[in-house]
């Protein structure tokens, strides 16, 4: 790469199969709560407080079972719940890491992996590949981590920067401060994100990991050169 410095991967969607949004769907059913894209807005990428205010304030009325409870008892409920869920529906790589994972190291760029959970969650299932990151950044204090990861932990021009994610509140803060950004979308027929990066006309969405190709990140590299990735869309 010529210009790209540091590549970010976000763990839950790109890299493993994502938990998240099948249990907050799981969630809104168990509750009588439409699933929208306004839930996904508001509790995707957020900090686990701000996604439990959110849900909480959904309710006409509270149900009986979180009255009282306040925010940190509501999130041990979440994962006392998102426990029993991968018993039988247990965490794997995601369609295309193991392929995204191989060609990283190749690409003489640092390597950062982030997400909401700990660094223990991302070796446990990362296993050996786990290493091909320097280091594995909680952005759960500071949602979604974009503007931190460069600014604070690297210090880099934006643009020099890639953030591959699978959430479109991500992209938006890439936007905002110029870095570099390529979606890799749930494909349920039942999320929102790919439509929203698709309104929001990202230049890079991608099926899976394994479409993240040397080609493609050499035009990412390409645009980054000319501080140009945000500034038409690209054919």
């Amino acid at each position: 790469m010529k210009t790209l410095k540091l590549i970010a991967v976000d763990i839950d969607g790109p890299l493993l199969t994502d938990s998240f949004a099948p249990l907050l769907k799981l969630s809104c059913e168990f509750y009588g709560l439409d699933y929208t894209k306004d839930m996904e807005d508001n509790m995707f990428s957020r900090n686990r407080a701000e996604a439990t205010a959110y849900f909480r304030s959904q309710f006409k009325e509270v149900p009986e079972d979180l009255k009282g409870k306040t925010s940190e008892e509501m999130e041990q409920s979440y994962f006392e719940f998102r426990q029993n869920y991968l018993k039988e529906n247990p965490i794997k790589l995601a369609e295309g890491a193991e392929a995204l994972m191989e060609l990283l190291p190749s690409l003489g760029v640092k390597l950062v992996c982030y997400g909401g959970l700990d660094e223990k969650y991302m070796r446990r299932e990362l296993g050996a590949s786990a290493d091909i990151f320097e280091q594995y950044i909680c952005t759960n204090d500071f949602r979604p981590g974009v503007g931190e990861i460069v600014e604070d932990h690297y210090k880099l021009p934006a643009h020099q920067v890639l953030f591959i994610d699978d959430v479109n509140f991500v992209a938006t803060h890439a936007r905002q401060i110029g870095a570099c950004f390529i979606g890799v979308p749930a494909s349920t027929d039942w999320g929102f994100q790919r439509q929203g990066m698709e309104d929001a006309n990202l230049p890079f969405i991608c099926a899976d990991s394994s479409k993240i190709d040397l080609d493609l990140l050499k035009r990412v590299d390409t645009l980054a050169a000319e501080n140009a990735f945000w500034k038409d869309p690209v054919a």
